[in-house]
């Protein structure tokens, strides 16, 4: 607000009149606007708000895009916003009439929910049956095992490696085949994109062999093209099957250039410590691993990451433990690191262990870990983490099959 004001003094010294204005997304800060009241700015402005909650990403997805939503210092602005967004959604497709809640700031997007419900109605005379039967929430610090662990989905891949943002992914142009030194390319992922939509949830494995199906079938048609007489018929489907080539060679290069990062031994080895820490199955092991990667000085990212998972699976960590990874990861990255460590542990993913562990029977009462995943015809959600089904989807799954009321006692835990 600070910039702002001072670019409108700076044209009032040069004596310019101009009309100013100010939209905030989503809506209107009461701070923002007492620092320009005290510029003395507030009155030469036009000052509105543009109520944008959710961001449609794909045809089945929308999204918040709150990437700091989740903050140490316990912060629920955010709340609101996703309370106001919902209630937004119920008025064009009715009330939900069932709502499940879990964790703290859930039952309080549920309590917001409920308040702008009596304080707004939403008029059901138009629709007797609500479109959605069922919201379920379910706070991210309900499940911090997941995020640590490594997808291996072809578009978690892409994720993992290349960051999709907003739908899309940023890369280097010569990935994609065009050798443009030091351009960057937008690569979009979402379900307009018909091989995208067919591969996005395969396992990578199965998608590289998807990608050489294709590829071999389209060359066996162009060879018969050239070498047989085809009938108009025939000219047609094939050339239908040649609008698909620019998705297809886009993918190919996407996965030729994941496969780089999925073939390292580093990564490999990353996959067996993620599933014996999941598995709690070797405590000095996974203690040994991660005191190695912090030796080696890899990437702070992947150390904090199966650290993080490491810690909340064991409910922290032995003081003598805690103490000595700690000190080995200030003296290896730098002591600028101290406020990252600080806020982790006050966030309680890395911390001392102060009671033991229930993960064994969590992990048991939910099935967590699935042996034996077939990754080319999957019917476990664990095919997604080899072997490891994500907590927050099987409080999905018994949410909808049975209600949460048969866990109580797990969910306690």
């Amino acid at each position: 607000m600070k910039f702002i004001s001072s670019h409108v003094h700076n044209d009032i010294s040069k004596g310019l009149q101009r009309e100013y204005y100010i939209y905030f997304v989503p809506r209107r800060e009461i701070q923002c606007e007492k620092i320009l009241e005290e510029e003395n700015v507030h009155h030469l402005m036009t000052i509105g708000e543009y109520p944008l909650y959710v961001v449609p990403l794909d045809e089945d997805v929308l999204s918040f895009e709150l990437d700091l939503a989740y903050k140490v210092d316990g912060d629920t602005g955010s709340l609101w916003q996703i309370a106001k967004a919902i209630h937004k959604l119920e008025s064009s497709f009715g009330v939900i009439p069932n709502l499940r809640a879990k964790g703290k700031a859930s039952v309080l997007v549920a309590d917001i929910l409920n308040r702008m419900q009596t304080e707004e109605p939403v008029s059901s005379s138009d629709m007797a049956v609500p479109e959605i039967n069922t919201l379920i929430l379910i706070d991210r610090e309900v499940d911090m095992v997941t995020p640590m662990c490594s997808q291996l989905t072809y578009e978690g891949l892409v994720d993992e490696f290349l960051r999709i943002n907003n739908g899309s992914v940023e890369l280097d142009s010569s990935v994609m085949g065009v050798q443009q030194e030091g351009k960057k390319m937008k690569v979009p992922l979402n379900s307009s994109d018909k091989l995208f939509k067919e591969i996005r949830d395969l396992n990578f494995e199965v998608v590289v062999q998807v990608l050489r199906q294709k590829a071999t079938s389209m060359k066996q048609d162009y060879t018969e093209m050239t070498t047989t007489n085809q009938t108009v018929s025939e000219l047609k489907d094939f050339v239908k099957k040649l609008n698909s080539l620019p998705e297809m060679t886009r993918h190919i290069n996407l996965a030729q250039h994941l496969s780089k990062f999925t073939s390292k031994p580093s990564f490999l080895a990353k996959l067996d410590m993620e599933h014996t820490i999941v598995e709690a199955s070797s405590y000095d092991i996974c203690f040994e691993y991660i005191e190695e990667m912090i030796q080696k000085q890899e990437p702070l990212i992947n150390v904090l990451r199966i650290l993080i998972l490491f810690s909340v699976t064991n409910s922290g960590l032995p003081k003598k433990h805690f103490d000595y990874l700690r000190r080995e990861l200030l003296h290896s990255y730098g002591f600028e690191h101290m406020a990252t460590l600080n806020n982790l542990e006050k966030a309680g993913l890395f911390k001392k262990q102060e009671s033991k562990s229930n993960w064994l029977t969590v992990k048991r009462a939910l099935q967590l870990v699935v042996e034996d995943t077939d990754t080319a015809n999957p019917n476990d959600i664990a095919y997604v983490f080899s072997g490891y089904a994500p907590l927050s989807i099987r409080l999905v799954q018994h949410a909808v099959r049975s209600g949460w009321r048969p866990m109580e006692e797990i969910l306690k835990l």
